[in-house]
């Protein structure tokens, strides 16, 4: 809110209450107490109308989810500075960086990204930069990287952490939840076929050997919760077996 508009609103108010009443003291505090309010009533507004920005840092570019991230709509303004895609140019020059480029073209692509041309000659470190950006243009920053977090949170800085997010967007599946997984190699015991969810998870499906190849329907019948992943079993829906017999 422009500070003029501040100034008018406790000027105004007071003055109205004050000559339309009957001109007291207490005509004027009323004045002040509705421009308050007013105040207060404005910048609620303001504030829930405000586009959330977000900045987009080198672990969240290098991500294979961040397009997902992007197109989903958790927030309105995206940001991807100029430092950052310099970075990832250095990183693909040393071979590093799976994805890396396809990730950049199809983050430069889309609509809903802006490019920050916005730089800081006086800092070495692009996680300092992105955390002075992020300052200023009052953002969030996106980012797999833990380390910056830890530094961002310090600084007073809000980061979302994409695996955080996707850990608590996850669905949660239980004993009798159907899903649908393509089944790509043999499992360990006899007749076994093994698939994965798309976040990593294996999921292993009984009597499934001869469906290897093939995208199934399956109900989990049990969930295993190792030190490393998590596994679920399934069975095959019973049809699937009627029409491969026929």
């Amino acid at each position: 809110m422009k500070l003029y508009i501040k100034i008018l609103l406790f000027l105004v108010y007071p003055s109205v209450t004050y000559f339309f009443t009957d001109k007291t003291f207490f005509a004027v505090a009323a004045g002040l107490l509705l421009a308050i309010v007013t105040l207060l009533l404005i910048l609620i507004v303001e504030k829930k109308g405000k586009p959330q920005t977000a900045i987009l840092d080198m672990s969240a570019v290098a991500d294979e989810r961040i397009t997902d991230f992007i197109n989903y709509g958790f927030f309105s303004k995206i940001i991807l500075p100029e430092f950052v895609i310099k970075e990832a140019g250095l990183l693909l020059k040393i071979g590093g960086g799976r994805n890396l480029e396809n990730n950049i073209k199809r983050i430069k692509e889309n609509d809903k990204v802006k490019i920050s041309y916005k730089d800081y000659n006086d800092i070495n470190a692009a996680d300092f930069k992105i955390i002075r950006l992020a300052v200023q243009m009052n953002a969030k920053i996106i980012t797999a990287d833990f380390n910056l977090k830890k530094i961002a949170d310090m600084r007073g800085v809000k980061v979302i952490n994409i695996s955080d997010l996707y850990e608590c967007l996850k669905p949660i599946i239980l004993p009798g939840y159907k899903i649908s997984v393509f089944l790509a190699k043999e499992g360990k015991e006899r007749n076994q076929a093994v698939g994965f969810l798309d976040d990593g998870t294996s999921v292993v499906a009984e009597n499934g050997k001869a469906f290897i190849g093939k995208k199934v329907d399956l109900t989990i019948t049990s969930i295993l919760q190792t030190s490393a992943n998590k596994m679920l079993f399934g069975q095959i829906k019973q049809d699937i077996f009627a029409e491969d017999k026929k």
